[in-house]
């Protein structure tokens, strides 16, 4: 009895799964110096990867965003910035001349009087009256003098009609807004009520032969047809109601009474008025031009 007190206890020992059994058996005769010596190259050979990666990438950022700026400046640098956009309509769509330079375009918006019945006086039939209304429009202003320096910018060539320097030099030419409307008044001459009161006169053109007055006004015909069609008007024209006392319905007309952006045309026309060449009564018509030098273009027939 005595001797099973001295007997050794035996010890009961827990059943365990595989798992827990190789776990122990991996992880007891290892320590903590050689784990950190197996995963030391594998942390340093990610982290040397994502520094290669970040350099990189901060490279063609940089690449990108410099490549980016030096467009945009370069584009800024081409880039025209409008404070102004009627003075950068009126150089943008005109060609140069000292009328560009020197006459501020003063856009407004105009109605226009497109009554179809009411005369004003400038469709008036031919007479004094008449003919003073156009006259003062401009329509038969002398050529003004383009200076010099400018012919070039103005399309002028070195070789075309050059005023003497004894009268200032420059080259004589016409504002086209006042051909234009010079045009428009020999049309206006030239209409068969208008043509036998004109005729008689033998005043500007026609003093010439009748051939010449009819190729003048062709001429001038075809000159405002381009003109029309260079700056076509793309407005548009409604119609109203309208019902005389003879019909019993209302019927539909078209309203020619529209509002247009404009530009200053007295203002050109004062300028104009201003620069005038002097009468070629005030001056010695010989002396007058610069006769063309040798090499000069000098036309064999009327361009």
């Amino acid at each position: 009895m005595f001797d099973i007190f001295r007997t050794r206890p035996r010890h009961t020992r827990l059943p365990q799964r595989d798992s827990e059994s190789h776990d122990d058996d991996t992880l007891l005769p290892s320590s903590s110096s050689s784990t950190s010596l197996t995963l030391k190259p594998a942390v340093l050979e990610r982290s040397s990867r994502d520094v290669r990666v970040a350099v990189k990438t901060l490279v063609l950022c940089t690449i990108v965003y410099v490549g980016a700026a030096m467009w945009i400046a370069f584009s800024v640098q081409r880039t025209t910035f409008v404070a102004d956009p009627d003075d950068f309509c009126l150089h943008h769509v005109s060609h140069y001349s000292p009328v560009v330079k020197e006459v501020k375009p003063n856009w407004h918006t105009k109605l226009f009087n497109g009554s179809f019945l009411h005369q004003n006086i400038y469709r008036q039939s031919a007479g004094p009256e008449v003919d003073a209304a156009w006259d003062a429009l401009g329509v038969n202003y002398r050529s003004i003098v383009v200076p010099e320096d400018e012919a070039e910018a103005t399309g002028l060539r070195h070789d075309q009609v050059k005023v003497s320097q004894e009268y200032g030099g420059g080259f004589p030419a016409n504002v086209e807004g006042l051909h234009h409307l010079h045009c428009l008044d020999l049309l206006r001459k030239t209409l068969h009520w208008n043509y036998d009161y004109y005729l008689a006169k033998k005043e500007g053109p026609f003093s010439n032969s009748a051939y010449i007055v009819r190729v003048h006004t062709t001429h001038c015909l075809d000159i405002l047809r381009q003109v029309l069609m260079c700056t076509p008007d793309v407005g548009v024209l409604g119609q109203v109601w309208w019902q005389p006392d003879s019909e019993p319905d209302p019927m539909p007309f078209v309203d020619f009474n529209t509002k247009h952006r404009c530009r200053d045309y007295e203002a050109i026309q004062t300028w104009a008025k201003a620069h005038q060449l002097p009468p070629e009564t005030e001056v010695n018509m010989s002396r007058f031009y610069e006769m063309p030098k040798p090499g000069d273009m000098v036309f064999a027939e009327i361009p």
